[in-house]
């Protein structure tokens, strides 16, 4: 018998490299990705910033050309402005956003300024039905029809986020079909925020290398901006904050928030509400003539706000951060000739910490004590960059302010409402 040669051993994998030459490698990738996203940034936002700078270029004309001849041809400075709202609409957003603010502004802003940036407030550029209906399909499925029907194809109000579609929803937990608003996030929306946001911290940045700007604290407001923004851009964070504000107005007579019914990061199905907007109330004309029952309506609808706000302030320490005419909807109760406010558009609120909460209380409160000085020592609690003696001159000057400003009738009649049960009893 022959012997045969034993057999070969089994094949064992080769040992592992050392643990450190595995962290290098991955240290080198995650770096290389690092640098990929960063020069991908860098590049977006170059072209974000050129694309600005090319449409609103003609402004550097305009404007000096309506300073000079403004007078000669007072048509000039309107077309101007048109102009100026056109170009902030084109540019996304971020600007429209702080251009709805300022349109709420005309303590700072000249009327006709104002004017032109409020019809941005809720009638902006929409997108196709096209890239809504692929929107739904992605998020309701290719049988969308069946839960969704009466889709109308032409929005009934575009901002500069999303864009709302009426239509009919079959309610899951009930079978029954009721009228709903289908809120659709714009396509890109996510990535012009992020440049811009890149471009305004960078710009910010580059500011506060001067001393004095640096204590602005101007790059935290920004990261605030940016966070509250992002948030809006999801539709599941709109459906939350709606429910918290419904449960802490819950029994109100006269505030209320349409209720949500199914929401994705990119649709929101909530209750339709038919109102008349609260910019169909206001007046930009103070010699403008109103009837006693005008003026009535119209001094019942800003204690119904202002009760609103301080109800979120005050009590409830969660605040719609977006509450701008084209968000306030007049209607009436059902069955009752009582005024209601219906609030839209919760995809922006804040709520702050307890402790800080409270401090912001105690700063509102002494406002409206005239204990201007102990106001301004709240403000300054937490500054460690700030010296004894520069918190001092700080709160003189907040005493001084408050002083004068306390002896205004509107200053007087604010410290008076405060005081009337958030309200109560103004019906």
């Amino acid at each position: 018998r022959s012997l045969s040669p034993p057999p070969p051993p089994p094949p064992y994998p080769p040992p592992p490299p050392p643990l450190h030459h595995d962290y290098r490698v991955h240290s080198l990738l995650h770096s290389l990705q690092r640098s990929k996203r960063w020069w991908r940034r860098l590049i977006r936002a170059a072209k974000r910033a050129g694309y600005i700078l090319l449409i609103s270029s003609p402004l550097i004309v305009a404007v000096p050309a309506m300073w000079l001849f403004g007078d000669r041809w007072p048509e000039l400075e309107d077309k101007v402005w048109d102009y100026l709202a056109h170009i902030i609409e084109k540019s996304g957003p971020t600007f429209i956003k702080l251009a709805q603010w300022a349109a709420t502004r005309e303590d700072l802003f000249p009327v006709k300024v104002t004017a032109k940036f409020a019809r941005l407030q809720d009638r902006n550029n929409p997108h196709s039905w096209e890239e809504t209906e692929a929107a739904i399909v992605a998020n309701l499925g290719a049988d969308w029809r069946k839960k969704l029907t009466a889709v109308t194809e032409k929005p009934i109000g575009s901002g500069c986020i999303a864009q709302v579609h009426e239509a009919e929803y079959v309610v899951p937990a009930t079978g029954k079909s009721t009228k709903v608003a289908v809120k659709v996030l714009h396509p890109g929306v996510l990535e012009l925020v992020e440049a811009d946001m890149d471009l305004l911290k960078w710009f910010v940045s580059s500011l506060e290398v001067i001393p004095r700007v640096k204590y602005l604290s101007l790059g935290p407001l920004v990261d605030e901006f940016r966070a509250l923004l992002t948030e809006q851009l999801d539709m599941n964070t709109e459906a939350l904050n709606l429910k918290k504000l419904r449960e802490d107005f819950q029994g109100h007579k006269h505030v209320f928030f349409p209720e949500p019914f199914y929401s994705t990061s990119d649709i929101l199905i909530e209750q339709f509400i038919d109102g008349i907007p609260i910019r169909t109330f206001m007046t930009r004309d103070t010699k403008e003539k109103h009837t006693e029952a005008e003026t009535d309506q119209r001094l019942k609808l800003s204690k119904i706000g202002m009760d609103a706000v301080f109800s979120m302030v005050f009590m409830n320490n969660f605040v719609h951060a977006d509450l701008h005419p084209g968000n306030l909807l007049v209607t009436t109760a059902p069955g009752e000739d009582r005024p209601q406010i219906a609030i839209l558009d919760a995809g922006m609120a804040v709520q702050l910490e307890p402790t800080n909460h409270v401090k912001l209380l105690g700063i509102l409160m002494a406002f409206v004590k005239s204990e201007g000085y102990k106001a301004g020592k709240l403000m300054c609690d937490g500054q460690t960059n700030l010296s004894t003696e520069a918190v001092h001159l700080f709160c003189k000057d907040i005493e001084e302010l408050v002083k004068v400003r306390f002896k205004l009738p509107k200053f007087l009649n604010f410290t008076s409402y405060t005081f009337d049960t958030r309200g109560n009893t103004y019906l």
